[in-house]
């Protein structure tokens, strides 16, 4: 992982680097850095007993902008098995974004035998095809966190053609500088793209920006890659649903969930899907 991080820090504030800038628009944060950020500071709150996020969501009111913004965490719930923390994202005065994520306490607990759904493994990162996005501000000379902060390998060009898709992400830069992110905040930093891991809608002619992410995981992963298996639900009524599975080289971990606010692009700055 390089050392240019998608934030400094100023004192208390959170200083975005070029590297958070996304796709809809040159002014405002991709919805990953934000999230990752939320994410450290949900996982920060001290617990009672060692305890792991198991649950987190996001909201994100309206673009995060390219300015410095603070972080505020409140513990809603504080016991031995179970920990609930709010955070909220603010530019000044003015709310961004909140988080929610629930904790419960690790402990050895041997299962008996039990019937699992069959997992078949899917090829490994090296065996996918590296994602070169065309559109979604390729081209325009910018720097971006989907083409430069992330990497991805799609394992059935999901990103070049309509329908269901299987990829793999890793995130090459810290959350914040001078940091090492955790696991977890790797996994919430990459979550937010599962929204373009699968639609049945061509950028070209829609837009389906998902104000939201619920992530739920029975474990955190391992190594730097994560993989996930997603597929988008679009309605005439312009709402929409992206459900995903996520999982690393040791199977699955959990699951991600995004509404989406879907309308026809009206301008003609094209954002088409990578190799369209």
């Amino acid at each position: 992982m390089t050392d240019a991080a998608l934030f400094d820090v100023d004192g208390d504030r959170f200083l975005p680097s070029e590297l958070t800038r996304g796709g809809w628009s040159d002014d405002a944060q991709h919805g990953s850095p934000p999230s990752g950020l939320l994410a450290r500071a949900i996982e920060m709150v001290p617990t009672a007993s060692p305890m792991q996020v198991v649950r987190f969501t996001i909201d994100l009111f309206r673009p995060v902008p390219l300015h410095p913004l603070t972080v505020a965490t409140r513990v809603l719930r504080d016991g031995l098995r179970i920990q609930a923390v709010d955070a909220v994202l603010r530019h000044g005065d003015t709310e961004v974004g909140r988080a929610s994520g629930l904790k419960i306490r690790i402990a050895d607990s041997p299962l008996p035998d039990r019937v699992e759904e069959p997992w078949l493994p899917p090829p490994e990162p090296e065996e996918g095809s590296p994602v070169r996005w065309r559109g979604f501000g390729e081209g325009t000379g910018l720097t971006r966190f989907h083409i430069d902060a992330v990497d991805i390998r799609s394992i059935d060009d999901s990103f070049m053609r309509l329908g269901p898709g299987t990829s793999w992400f890793r995130l090459r830069r810290p959350v914040v500088a001078g940091e090492e992110p955790t696991p977890f905040v790797r996994l919430a930093t990459l979550a937010d793209l599962a929204n373009g891991n699968s639609t049945a809608l061509d950028p070209a002619d829609w837009v389906f920006v998902n104000p939201d992410i619920t992530l739920y995981m029975h474990r955190h992963p391992m190594g730097e890659w994560v993989g996930m298996v997603s597929a988008a639900h679009q309605h005439g009524s312009g709402i929409g649903f992206a459900d995903t599975t996520v999982f690393d080289t040791g199977g699955p971990i959990g699951r991600i969930g995004q509404a989406q606010v879907i309308q026809p692009r009206l301008d003609d700055t094209a954002m088409t899907r990578p190799g369209g």
